[in-house]
Parts: structure tokens; C-alpha cells; sequence
């Protein structure tokens, strides 16, 4: 991200004012992409003040040709920012652009990351926690249904944010499988986020923007209809927004191959649930772990193994909280078991001086990953 002005108040700046003005230059303005409208903000600080500014301004900037600028000056004439705001919120939908405080940080690392994020539902980026994308084939086997559903399940419950795209076959059992356990679960659209696709989704849809833990999100303005070519640009968004990407079952030719690969491309880490060598919904999947970096997984704990993340204690029936450890922390937490051990083995174990031991049990016991008993004796804590 460019260096903005620091004096900026960007929380107090994104009123509905300069939403609609955002709204404006994603939805209505042919040719001026996200690199250009950063320029323009950091530029006037503001996008209405851009939208707003004489033409001989913004030719002094130079950040538009003459021809883009010309195309700008005619948009500008005929698209009303207001008449947009008023669309979004008639459709229910939040809008949610770049340099907001809520878009999300790891979508911000993406080579081409949305200029705008549309949301339904209830759940705010900044309540998310340990993001991971469970994918796969459209028309998968009973094993593949089955492990989809008890992995989405299972990660939820230890407090991770499934993310998914709510096709047919694996997405759909991926986000159903969150809902199971009250987790929270993001659907990316390939389309409107207040457009429901596939149609025969409209149960799942409806759990997703009512329900307090979920939502679905898309780049598209409300009433896009679903193309072809939007899908698997709605898979970047699906891998950037997620530590990795867990594919469970596909094919070679898969869509879910594609997010894996895009995956890698973003730096993200890719699993694969592997499969029998004679099916050909795993043919992808064991190449995947054949041919390329991905992790091959069992469950759920091999995922959390991999990323070094832990889970902190949590009251009965209540979702857990996940802790990615640093350092030397996962090293401590492996020496770790229910059963108390005293502060001087775990120095004698670990080589580390006492000040670093100290300090590193203290961070991991206010994570709420281990517990410290009376005269230095510590325990994991029970997730």
C-alpha cells in the first residue's frame, strides 16, 4: 500500500458521502482500475473530493491520459454517486472499499486485490480470526461429502472462519458444516452478494446473511448476475483472504485446482485431503500432494499442526479462540501436556535462559493455551 497522509482520519472519513463516491468509480467508470483510484485518493484524500475536482486538476496530477480523462468527465455527467448509495442499501448490502479500516489485511496482500468488498450478512472482518478456504469438487463422492463436512466442522469449532463459495458439492457441505458448529463461515460470491447462486442454494444463502457468525461477500455490485468469467476471478478473493486453502476432493480439471494454484502464487498455504488412486475425484487432490508444496492432511489437527496454531481454552459450549504461535512458543507447547510440569525442566529441556523461558510461558498463559499451577508447575490448558 502507498504511504498515505497520516493526519487522514480514514474511520471518520468513509460516511455515506464518500462511499457513494466510491461506489461511483468501481460500478461506473470504464478504465480507471484500483492503482489509479489509490493515486487519486492519496492524491485529494478523499475520492468525492476527486470525483469533485476541475478537470484542469486533475490533468495537473496526471494520474489519467487524456483519453481516460475524457472518458472520466463523461461518466462523470451522466452517473449519480447518491442514486448507487441508495441501490446498495435498498439490496441490504455494505460496501466495505480498500483503504477502509475493515477490509481485510490479507486481502490487502494480493497482486490484485477488489477496489471494493459488498457484504450481507453480520459478520465484520475485523471479528474474523484464523481464515481458512475448504474447496473442492462440485459433484463430489460420499467420502468426499462426509470428510468435507466433518473438517469445516471441526476446524469452526476450535474458532476458525471457514471461508468457501458456496457451490455445489464441497463449498456447500464446507459452510454447512461451520453452521453445524455455530462457527463463523464466509461465502465469496461469483456474483451480487444479494444474488443467490445457484438458486437451489437459497436454504444455505439464508443461513448465511441471517445468521450472527456468517455473511457472503463478493466484488460485484448488488444485482450482478453470475458469468462464467467471474468465478474464478471470485477465487483469488477466496485464497486471499485465507491463511491456506484446504482442497478435499477434485478432479484434474477442478475449479478447486485453480484456487489451490492461485493459492500458492499468493504465498498462502495449500492442504489436500488425499484419496483412493482409482477414483477420479482424487486425482487432484494426490497430485496436488504428489507434484507440488501442498500438505497432506488427515484432520483438522494436522492443519492447526502446520500453521503452529493452538487453541486457547473456552468456557463449555462456547467456540474456542485460535493462537498462532511464534518462536520458540510452539516448541514449549509440544513439551506441554495436561499433566503439570515444573518450570525447571522445561529449562533443562528447552536450553533457554530463564528470563526467555519466563517470558515465553507468560505470553502462551495469557493466550490461554497453557495454565501456570502453584510453585512453577505448568499444564496445557484444555482447549
Amino acid at each position: 500500500m502507498s504511504e498515505l497522509n497520516k493526519d487522514i482520519d480514514l474511520e471518520r472519513l468513509f460516511n455515506d458521502d464518500e462511499i457513494a463516491h466510491w461506489l461511483a468509480f468501481d460500478h461506473a467508470i470504464d478504465g480507471i482500475g484500483l492503482a489509479r483510484v489509490k493515486l487519486l485518493f492519496e492524491r485529494f484524500e478523499s475520492l468525492k473530493a476527486a470525483w469533485e475536482a476541475e478537470p484542469e486538476d486533475l490533468q495537473s496530477v496526471r494520474l489519467m491520459s487524456p483519453d481516460v480523462l475524457g472518458k472520466f468527465l463523461e461518466a462523470r455527467r451522466k452517473v449519480e454517486p447518491e442514486k448507487l448509495l441508495h441501490q446498495l442499501k435498498r439490496a441490504g448490502v455494505g460496501a466495505i472499499p480498500f483503504y477502509h479500516p475493515d477490509y481485510p489485511y490479507l486481502l490487502r496482500q494480493i497482486n490484485d486485490p477488489p477496489m471494493i468488498l459488498y457484504v450481507k450478512g453480520h459478520l465484520r472482518f475485523d471479528h474474523w480470526q484464523a481464515p481458512l478456504a475448504v474447496v473442492g469438487s462440485r459433484k463430489p463422492t460420499s467420502y468426499g461429502k462426509g470428510i468435507a463436512r466433518e473438517l469445516a466442522r471441526d476446524l469452526a469449532r476450535q474458532g476458525v472462519t471457514v471461508i468457501s463459495g458456496m457451490a455445489y458439492g464441497i463449498d456447500s457441505l464446507a459452510h454447512w458444516g461451520a453452521l453445524d458448529a455455530g462457527g463463523k463461515t464466509v461465502a465469496v460470491l461469483g456474483c451480487g452478494p444479494d444474488v443467490c447462486y445457484p438458486p437451489t442454494n437459497r436454504p444455505l444463502y439464508e443461513r448465511l446473511i441471517e445468521a450472527e457468525q456468517t455473511a457472503v461477500i463478493s466484488e460485484f455490485f448488488p444485482g450482478t448476475k453470475p458469468e462464467a468469467w467471474q468465478f474464478p476471478a471470485r477465487n483469488r478473493i477466496i485464497s486471499g483472504l485465507s491463511k491456506g486453502v484446504i482442497v478435499v476432493e477434485a478432479d484434474q480439471e477442478s475449479g478447486a485446482l485453480i484456487t489451490a494454484n492461485i493459492a500458492f502464487e499468493q504465498f498462502r498455504e495449500v492442504f489436500s485431503i488425499p484419496g483412493r488412486i482409482d477414483s477420479r475425484m482424487s486425482r487432484g487432490t494426490n497430485s496436488l500432494i504428489r507434484d507440488t508444496k501442498a500438505h497432506l492432511i488427515r484432520d483438522y489437527r494436522d492443519v492447526m499442526e502446520d500453521l503452529n496454531w493452538a487453541v486457547s481454552a473456552a468456557p463449555a459450549n462456547e467456540i474456542a479462540c485460535v493462537v498462532e504461535l511464534f518462536g520458540r512458543e510452539k516448541e514449549i507447547l509440544d513439551l506441554l501436556s495436561p499433566e503439570p510440569i515444573h518450570f525447571d525442566h522445561l529449562c533443562q529441556k528447552t536450553g533457554m535462559a530463564v528470563g526467555e523461558l519466563s517470558a515465553t510461558l507468560t505470553v502462551l498463559e495469557l493466550a490461554g493455551v497453557i495454565t501456570r499451577q502453584g510453585g512453577d508447575w505448568y499444564s496445557r490448558s484444555a482447549p
